[in-house]
């Protein structure tokens, strides 16, 4: 089948992100796409797109408000895609990337993905949205289904406000204390995470340990045989029998498959600002040290416990 995706540039990072999903259905060969990214230099732009459109097999909108707003892609290649629809050439699939008001358009007609049309960007972690959607697609594209025909506040209004630091010292029960919170933090996303996976066919998770010091989850991927991981999330110096290598204090994290694991962990650091987290043996090129907070930490962790079974 072929695809047509119709998008605003507006929401190009999004576009990105659904093609890295989509990579496996083209590995496999049920599916091609098409962007007007793919128009060559000096081509016409209209005779470019209305040519592909009429070739494809459905017609994939990724709506936000940006889309909506849109002339182009709303007034000219939905419409187009409509017409088309009235005459059994395509299927018409919206993805709610932003929460928009599709619902008061002709896209209401159309089952949205992902599930119950929650726009993705509210997911807790896009790549379990984008997850969705894909299983959706490729079940589409095995049986296919026909398918019946932001507030501006005045500059004026604005105060000039300058943002001051102040330097300060932390002493230890105020790092243990952002340790510990920062912990609660990371677990309360992870399992808001594992809430959603579990709406994913064959997907099971379940949690075995939640407790103020320790955190672990087992995650099944029941679409392959013997798919599964074990998460095992800690304060270091709180885990039994774990001794660290320094005073600072850690979260320490495993990922267990087939009886393998290691430790990794993420250790509290400190300027003459504030408290953060950096992993360990993490550097960007520059050497400086990547500031963590509690969602960047969660989603290191949960895509790495993700593609441990099989799931991107």
């Amino acid at each position: 089948m072929k695809a047509f995706i119709s998008y605003s540039h507006n929401g190009s990072l999004m576009l990105e992100m659904f093609h890295k999903h989509l990579a496996q259905l083209k590995r496999d060969g049920t599916l091609t796409t098409w962007t007007d990214q793919q128009i060559p230099s000096g081509s016409k732009l209209d005779q470019s797109i209305s040519s592909e459109l009429s070739t494809s097999n459905l017609f994939i909108a990724l709506l936000s408000p940006d889309y909506i707003s849109s002339k182009y892609c709303y007034e000219k290649e939905f419409q187009k895609a409509l017409e088309m629809l009235s005459e059994g050439k395509i299927i018409i699939i919206p993805i709610i990337i932003e929460v928009c008001d599709w619902l008061s358009t002709p896209f209401k007609e159309f089952k949205a993905l992902p599930r119950d049309g929650k726009a993705i960007s509210t997911w807790e972690n896009k790549n379990t949205a984008f997850l969705d959607v894909i299983q959706n697609v490729r079940l589409l594209i095995a049986e296919p289904i026909v398918q019946k025909a932001s507030i501006t506040i005045p500059e004026s209004s604005l105060a000039s406000v300058r943002n001051y630091r102040v330097q300060r010292d932390f002493d230890s029960i105020e790092k243990m204390e952002f340790v510990e919170k920062t912990f609660h933090e990371i677990k309360e996303l992870l399992k808001r995470y594992i809430d959603e996976i579990l709406q994913i066919d064959n997907i099971k998770a379940r949690i075995m340990i939640d407790n103020k010091n320790d955190f672990e989850c087992l995650l099944v991927n029941r679409n392959k045989i013997a798919t599964e991981s074990q998460l095992n999330l800690s304060i270091a110096g709180k885990k039994s029998g774990f001794r660290p290598s320094s005073s600072d204090e850690e979260i320490i994290y495993s990922i267990n498959i087939n009886n393998r694991a290691a430790d990794k962990s993420f250790t509290l650091a400190l300027d003459d600002y504030h408290l953060f987290f950096i992993q360990n043996n993490f550097y960007s090129g520059s050497n400086k040290k990547i500031e963590l907070g509690p969602k960047e930490i969660s989603d290191m962790i949960w895509n790495e416990l993700l593609e441990s079974v099989g799931i991107m």
